[in-house]
Parts: C-alpha cells; sequence; structure tokens
C-alpha cells in the first residue's frame, strides 16, 4: 500500500508520460549511382549560379508574392494557433463572475422599498497532468507546426523550380521563333530564285508549289510558337504573382544563362535538407505524440479547483467573503471499446505515416538519380545536335551554291533546308532539356533553403 501511495506521489509531483520513444526509420543510403565529378551544390539561392540576373529578379518576387507559398504561409500560423491551444490545457484556468439584484418590498402605509444584493466569485481551476495527455497533445501540436514549416519550404522549393522551368521555356520559345523565322525567310528567298527559274524555263510549275508550300508550313509553324510563347509568358507572371496583361521578360534566348556544373553530396544529406522528407518525418513524430494521448485516455484524470467568492446583502452592507477548495477525479469504465479503438487507431496511423516516410526518402533517391541520369543524357544530345547543326549549315551552304549553279535538283535543296531547321529546333530543345534537368537537380537535392 505505501508502495502504491508512493508511487502516486511521484505520478503527482511529476506526472508521467505514454508517448513511444521516437527512433527515426531505418533507410539505406548507398552512394549516388549516378554521380558526375563536379563542385558539390551550394544550394542556397542555386538559381544564383545561372548567373542571370532577370531569373534571380523573377524569383525574389516568386518567393515573396507567390499565392501558393501564401496559403501555406498562413497554414503555418494556424498550426502554431493550434499549438498555442493545445499548450494552454498545461496552465491553470481562471474566470471571473458576478451579479446585482434588486427585490421590491412594500410595508403597509410605507413607501416601496428596493433590497439589493450583489456577490461575485472567481474561479482557478487546474487540470493535473498526471499520465501526460496534455503534454502528449503539446507535442503532437508543435510536430505539426514543424510539419506546416517543411510544407511551405516544399511549395517555395517547387516553386521557384517551376519559375525557372518556366523562364527557360520562355526564352527557348523565343529562340525557336527566331529559328522558325530566319528559316521563313530563307525560303522565301529560295522561292523567289524558283520563280525567276520557273520564268526563264530553268525551273517547273510543280517546283514553285512545292516551296510555297513550304513557306505556308513554315507560317503556319511560327503561329503556333507565338502562341505557345503567349501562354508560356502568362504561365511565369503568374507564378511570380503578376498580372499576364503586362508582364513580359527581356532575355532573348537560353543561351544567355550559364548552365553550372554540380554534383550531389552524400545521399544522408537528403534526410535533413529535403523539405517533403523532414515534414514527412514530422508528421510520423505527430503520430507518434497521439498514440501517448490514446494511452493516457485510459487513466483518470484530476482537477483542482479554487473559487472564491464575496456577497454583499443588502448593497453597502459589510461583506461576506468565501473561499471554496475542490478536487475532481473521473476516470473511464466502461466506454464500449471506443478508448480501444482510438489507441488502435493511432498506432495504425503511426505505421501508415512510418511507410509514406520511407516512401518520401525513396522517391527522393529516385528523383536525384533521374535528374543525374537527365543531365548526363542531355549533355550527349545537346553535343550531338550542335554537330548536327554545324553540318546541317555546311550543307544548305553547298547546296544553294549547286543549285543556283544548276548541279543539283530542288528535292535535294529541300532535304538541306528542312535537315537544317530541324537540327537547330532540336538543339533549342536539347539546351533546354539540361536545363530543366539541371534545375530538377537542384529541386532533387531539396534546394533554396539552408
Amino acid at each position: 500500500m505505501k508502495k502504491a501511495l508512493s508511487l502516486l506521489s511521484v505520478l503527482i509531483l511529476a506526472g508521467c508520460s505514454f508517448i513511444p520513444l521516437y527512433h527515426r526509420p531505418a533507410v539505406q543510403t548507398p552512394a549516388w549511382r549516378g554521380a558526375q565529378e563536379a563542385q558539390a551544390a551550394d544550394l542556397a539561392h542555386w538559381w544564383r549560379r545561372f548567373n542571370s540576373p532577370e531569373l534571380e529578379g523573377l524569383e525574389k518576387k516568386a518567393l515573396a508574392q507567390n499565392l501558393d507559398i501564401a496559403a501555406a504561409a498562413a497554414r503555418i500560423r494556424q498550426a502554431r494557433a493550434d499549438e498555442a491551444i493545445a499548450a494552454a490545457a498545461l496552465f491553470p484556468q481562471a474566470g471571473l463572475s458576478g451579479n446585482i439584484s434588486a427585490t421590491p418590498s412594500k410595508t403597509a402605509g410605507q413607501d416601496t422599498k428596493h433590497l439589493s444584493a450583489a456577490n461575485g466569485s472567481m474561479s482557478v481551476s487546474y487540470e493535473l497532468d498526471l499520465f501526460g495527455a496534455n503534454r502528449a497533445a503539446e507535442a503532437s501540436a508543435k510536430a505539426s507546426v514543424q510539419s506546416s514549416v517543411f510544407a511551405r519550404r516544399t511549395i517555395a522549393l517547387a516553386t521557384a523550380a517551376s519559375v525557372a522551368d518556366a523562364y527557360a521555356n520562355v526564352l527557348t520559345l523565343r529562340g525557336r521563333l527566331s529559328v522558325a523565322e530566319s528559316t521563313r525567310n530563307s525560303l522565301q528567298k529560295t522561292l523567289r530564285l524558283i520563280e525567276l527559274r520557273f520564268k526563264a524555263g530553268a525551273s517547273s510549275a510543280l517546283e514553285v508549289e512545292q516551296q510555297k508550300t513550304e513557306v505556308a508550313n513554315a507560317n503556319a509553324a511560327i503561329a503556333t510558337l507565338q502562341d505557345s510563347y503567349a501562354v508560356a509568358l502568362d504561365g511565369l507572371a503568374v507564378l511570380v504573382g503578376e498580372p499576364p496583361q503586362t508582364f513580359q521578360v527581356k532575355a532573348d534566348s537560353l543561351s544567355s544563362l550559364h548552365i553550372p556544373e554540380i554534383a550531389p553530396r552524400q545521399p544522408s544529406t537528403l534526410l535533413e535538407r529535403r523539405p517533403d522528407v523532414r515534414q514527412a518525418e514530422e508528421d510520423l513524430i505527430a503520430a507518434n505524440a497521439d498514440i501517448g494521448v490514446a494511452r493516457a485516455a485510459f487513466f483518470p484524470s484530476v482537477n483542482i479547483g479554487l473559487a472564491p467568492g464575496i456577497a454583499v446583502s443588502p448593497l453597502f452592507s459589510p461583506a461576506t467573503a468565501s473561499l471554496a477548495l475542490t478536487s475532481a477525479l473521473s476516470t473511464p469504465l466502461f466506454k464500449g471499446g471506443s478508448l480501444e479503438a482510438g489507441l488502435a487507431k493511432s498506432r495504425a496511423r503511426e505505421k501508415e505515416l512510418a511507410a509514406d516516410y520511407l516512401k518520401t526518402v525513396l522517391t527522393a533517391f529516385q528523383e536525384t538519380e533521374d535528374a543525374l541520369a537527365g543531365i548526363k543524357s542531355a549533355r550527349k544530345t545537346e553535343k550531338s545536335y550542335a554537330s548536327a547543326v554545324r553540318s546541317a549549315s555546311k550543307a544548305y551552304n553547298l547546296a544553294q551554291k549547286q543549285f543556283k549553279a544548276g548541279a543539283i535538283d530542288y528535292p535535294t535543296l529541300l532535304i538541306a533546308q528542312r535537315s537544317l531547321y530541324a537540327a537547330k529546333d532540336n538543339l533549342l530543345t536539347a539546351e533546354l532539356g539540361r536545363f530543366t534537368a539541371t534545375v530538377g537537380l537542384y529541386k532533387a537535392l531539396g534546394g533554396s533553403w539552408k
């Protein structure tokens, strides 16, 4: 009996906790398969490494004005308010109440009198957190706050990457438009040449119509690219939080940007740097604390109350003071299995979030490996198309000279024209692919925050 009383005294004085000891789920982190020899990535303000003041300005605007980020920031404030509400249960609660009453009284032959009385009271109550239910709820709320912070960082990182990709797409479309217009102008010159040859009897009407078809197709391609450019520009405007009607960019082509060579650090750094991984872990920590709340619900709760009061009757007479000390003990006896079900649900929720955490980590590894492979492939593709452009340019120049001299027929010239246009367009697309793969690697590594 004495031991039981001693244990109860310790619980009352210090309280206890039923939160399970948290352990981060074990994750294997082998070295990157696709890592290249390069300087380790500096992820703080990674977009500055592209050496584009315009891109840097757009990123700054997006992080300050993007509406998705603003909504995420509001969710952080909500989570902090929930934390404050949970923490309030750890402190005493106090309240005031009072009233004044007047009762009419009349004696025969006398005027009516009003007898007045007043009383007031203050209540102070405190719930002893014997089994840590309130502290577990506060711990869960704190983890939820951190989860919302990392959720905002995840959105900010995705927004920064989207802005960079959208900006590069706009510049690529500008470059493709320039190539298409240059090709159209070249086709028109060739058309005039063929028309002159037709008048001189050196070319056929078929060749004239074929070249007119090429010019018309070129005009159609330009119109399509102009539409794509307008849509891409409007999308970039929304990302940075500006009205599309007046938004413009200054750079003319993607070649004005420097694409850096980067290498990832050890895979284990993703567990600390990736905001979505940190968010998943904080959700797991919150669920772990919720198990403590569910466990504590099986045990009694004790509430201590203090109620000082004062009463005056009639009004302006000497006051009467009172003091009441109360305590209440409540314990669950039978709730139809709801407590057991609540604990089982909390445990299952914790298992679910543990699986989500491991999946998030594996996805982070996958995205990094994919980005590394994408950069490697894009570099080879870009180099190949650059070589193709050089060869196609030489071939077209030779074809033009030989066609004017009558050494080759029109179909040979047409093939050279089409090959050069396709090679230039493919090169611009390949440059965009390497840029987006690099941005994807920064995103996969959890860039944009320290």
